[in-house]
């Protein structure tokens, strides 16, 4: 189909998660296709607010980039009549499209795309681009599920940070040094040293920092989001850290920063510099894979722990990618065992083993470089997703 516009909804469940996805999709959406109107309509802007700080949370209607965005708590019939709708509809993540929406959608031809939440399961590929029938003539939509495999639906590839990676990895020092000093803290930098990120959920630090306190290097750890920090810091005051500064405490050879939110190109540039990151969620979870970095990625806790599956469905397709079977068993089981909690907590309830992760970070970059650059040129997700749209 030839296209014109686009309407992306978004319904905040979660703060920063869903519309972040969201807001980096249709960033990188306009860039590709920069003639077609993209607007994004979104159930609370005060979290977008914060990823993109050009966008006034109070404001209903406003533009910044080339995309629109909509307050859609503000709606009412009249405003949508003015606004009308787009020839492309994006349900992000199975969320509602505003009845008062499908009625005028109906009125013309119009394509509606189910955009779901990241998965490497394989039920996944069964839905992926496969129509749901409406029984209304001028409608017509589809699933589209992200994937990290060639027969699923991708990740967004953020075009800011591939163009800016060379210059990350040239001028490394010099990039770290400017995140510590968003703490205060004058230059420290090493070479000998560990760098690394952590954002996870609530949870115990306490065999982490046994393992970082055993090696025989500085290491240094941006803390991110408010669960990791109070994980982190009940941890560091259980093995008697200190606080040097209100955002840096010490324990020993480990250095602690506890991070401010950042707007997201600055987050997703921080995991390009370190030596590891610990990540949590759909987004950061890629971000962490693109930035060719080893991690650990932290999923959701479920019901019936769930998220097992999802984690063992991630390093079934990750497996393929390490030459060394040895090393590849120590991190599964590490990951698996970082995902056994049966509940969010900041007192230590996992037996994690770290000591062959920081071992082997050679080469558990080498896989995940590997796996990242096959990404790039098979699942690109804004590629597909615009090649689907041309198809229909």
């Amino acid at each position: 189909m030839h296209f014109t516009s686009v309407d992306i909804f978004c319904h905040v469940i979660d703060n920063f998660g869903d519309v972040g996805v969201v807001y980096r999709f249709a960033k990188e959406f306009k860039c590709a296709n920069p003639l077609c109107r993209v607007r994004i309509f979104v159930s609370d802007l005060k979290p977008l607010a914060s990823i993109l700080p050009a966008i006034g949370p109070a404001k209903i209607m406003q533009q910044t980039g080339g995309i629109e965005y909509i307050d859609s708590s503000a709606f009412d019939p009249s405003k949508v009549n003015e606004l009308g709708v787009a020839e492309v509809l994006i349900e992000a993540f199975g969320c509602d499209i505003p009845e008062m929406v499908m009625r005028l959608a109906e009125k013309q031809p119009t394509l509606i795309i189910n955009l779901e939440y990241l998965s490497a399961e394989k039920w996944a590929f069964g839905y992926h681009l496969k129509q749901s029938l409406l029984g209304q003539p001028l409608l017509k939509k589809y699933f589209f599920m992200p994937g990290i495999t060639e027969n699923s639906g991708g990740v967004i590839i953020d075009t800011e940070i591939e163009q800016a990676r060379e210059d990350l990895r040239r001028n490394r020092p010099k990039h770290l040094d400017s995140y510590l000093k968003i703490c205060n803290v004058s230059t420290i930098y090493d070479d000998q040293a560990l760098f690394g990120s952590v954002f996870t959920y609530v949870r115990g630090f306490d065999t982490l920092l046994t393992h970082l306190q055993g090696l025989n290097k500085p290491v240094y750890l941006f803390i991110f989001g408010d669960k990791s920090h109070v994980s982190m810091l009940n941890s560091l005051r259980h093995f008697g850290g200190q606080a040097l500064q209100d955002r840096y405490y010490r324990l020993k050879n480990i250095h602690a920063f506890f991070m401010p939110f950042l707007p997201q190109s600055k987050y997703d540039r921080l995991l390009c510099l370190t030596d590891f990151n610990l990540v949590r969620g759909e987004d950061s979870f890629v971000r962490a894979l693109l930035s060719e970095k080893p991690f650990i990625w932290n999923a959701y806790i479920q019901e019936n722990s769930y998220q097992h599956i999802k984690v063992s469905a991630f390093l079934d397709v990750f497996k393929t990618y390490f030459e060394d079977a040895a090393v590849f068993k120590h991190y599964s089981d590490l990951v698996l065992e970082f995902n056994q909690a049966p509940s969010e907590t900041p007192q230590q309830t996992t037996h994690e083993d770290y000591g062959r992760f920081f071992s082997d970070l050679n080469k558990i970059e080498h896989a995940t470089r590997k796996m990242s650059y096959f990404i790039r040129l098979n699942c690109d997700l804004v590629k597909k997703f615009t090649s689907f749209l041309y198809q229909i």
